[in-house]
């Protein structure tokens, strides 16, 4: 998991696909006026191809709205792999100012 330049996105890779069947991912941080913000998604997974998914930090519709004052960013991903065994990791980070 990366920040995007701006800050206003977070990029989850994943390199090696190979014998994954499915990824879930739940973001958990807290914005401006210490409120909390939970995001839950599930990448499409290609087989063998590296998986990239944006996660915008705010609101997108016709126009993005981005949150302000985002800190204590934690990602939760869940592998369930072809075998059906299930494992999780879990990161953090702190964007630059």
């Amino acid at each position: 998991m990366t920040a995007s330049a701006d800050n206003h996105k977070l990029i989850l890779g994943v390199a090696k696909t190979t014998g994954i069947n499915k990824l879930d991912y739940e973001l958990d941080y807290t914005k401006k006026g210490d409120i909390p913000v939970g995001v839950i998604g599930q990448p499409t997974i290609k087989p063998g191809q590296p998986v990239r998914q944006e996660i915008v930090l705010g609101t997108c519709s016709d126009v993005c709205h981005y949150d302000e004052g985002v800190s204590n960013i934690k990602l939760t991903l869940k592998v369930t792999k072809a075998d059906g065994s299930v494992s999780q990791t879990e990161k953090t980070l702190e964007l630059s100012k």
